[in-house]
């Protein structure tokens, strides 16, 4: 059993959400990783893959980004600021700034041979202070700095959760219809901050009224599982069609956001129906969640080099299973690694990789 369980304000199927979440998160680069490496330029079959796996995966991290929210209001609420600010500070950003500071070291030859053959100059303060403040150490570290603005507004945001201003939280939960988060490679922007927040907002929310909402869910199963139908076919054929988001408001992005809140409320709602037969894997990964998020990606971007290398004339059907290969294997390797450093470094693992 996990550690997690013995919690105050524990609930299992949170947990099991957790778990869920980053294998959302750890899909969502799997495939589209193998892409980026030229099996998108060299496959023309391969943007019916991209189109799926994207539709099922793509914007997974709205999850973490509710699931923030809904801690906030069932565990952290109602302590000090302080001890909310040093749980954040010690559980999140301090393992966040060592592990760009260590990928920062690791890829320094790298900033070098580029430098060299590009004629530019790279001066390591400079290029760590982008790295921290940018979150760019690795392709997904973006998400932090967005997060760490999310814990400073929450003052602000707890004062919306006293009895008769819950609908302040619920029009934030709105605003990613209309501001969009801003595309790869420009991942930080206050947009971005916004539409990440509408779903830190609507955990608050949630988290403040979990049998009401599970009340509500259940009242409106049939309506809430064809939207949520509906809204992944939209997806998919946007995926399809090669749409560019671009603009203030993105129709894709919108499309996601419904797509991924509503999904979040069947998700939470079928996890708490058979909380008591909850498999034990998944509450595993509830408890490593957060450090599978930091050290996933340099499993996936090892595997999917090492496939193209292998097999550079892959086919449609080769470069899904390889993807398949690639996410299983990633899960697989980032839980043995993080337990492993949790044996070694035992409750001072949390400020290296959050867990």
């Amino acid at each position: 059993m996990s550690v997690a369980i013995s919690k105050p304000g524990y609930l299992a199927y949170l947990h099991g959400f957790r778990g869920i979440a980053i294998l959302a998160i750890i899909g969502a680069h799997a495939w589209s990783v193998l892409g980026s490496f030229g099996a998108q330029q060299n496959n023309p079959d391969y943007i019916w893959l991209y189109s799926f796996t994207e539709t099922l995966f793509h914007g997974s991290t709205l999850f973490f980004a509710l699931i923030s929210g809904l801690l906030y209001t069932r565990v952290l609420r109602g302590k000090s600021w302080g001890t909310f600010f040093k749980n954040k500070g010690a559980n999140v950003i301090l393992p966040y700034a060592l592990l760009t500071v260590l990928l920062t070291v690791l890829s320094w030859p790298q900033y070098l041979e580029y430098g060299k053959a590009n004629g530019i100059t790279f001066f390591f303060p400079e290029e760590l202070s982008k790295n921290l403040v940018f979150g760019q150490a690795q392709t997904h570290f973006w998400y932090i700095p967005v997060l760490a603005v999310l814990f400073l507004l929450t003052p602000l945001l707890d004062r919306l959760l006293k009895p008769g201003r819950g609908i302040g939280l619920l029009l934030l939960a709105l605003m990613p219809l209309l501001v969009s988060r801003t595309p790869f490679p420009d991942l930080i922007s206050w947009k971005s901050v916004a539409f990440f927040l509408g779903a830190y907002a609507f955990g608050m929310y949630l988290g403040d009224r979990l049998d009401a909402m599970l009340a509500f869910v259940k009242q409106h199963l049939s309506a809430m599982l064809v939207l949520v139908m509906a809204f992944t076919v939209v997806n998919f054929l946007l995926f399809r069609w090669e749409y560019v988001a671009t603009g203030f408001t993105s129709l894709h992005q919108s499309v996601v956001y419904s797509q991924k809140m509503l999904a979040a409320l069947l998700i939470l709602y079928a996890l708490h129906a058979y909380e008591a037969k909850l498999p034990k894997a998944l509450m595993v990964l509830g408890t490593y969640a957060f450090s599978l998020y930091f050290l996933h990606f340099t499993f996936v971007w090892l595997l999917c080099e090492a496939f193209v290398k292998w097999v550079p004339d892959a086919d449609i059907v080769q470069i899904t299973l390889a993807g398949l290969a690639i996410y299983v294997l990633c899960i697989v390797l980032s839980l043995l690694l993080s337990m492993l450093i949790r044996k070694l470094l035992g409750r001072y693992s949390r400020y290296l990789i959050g867990t």
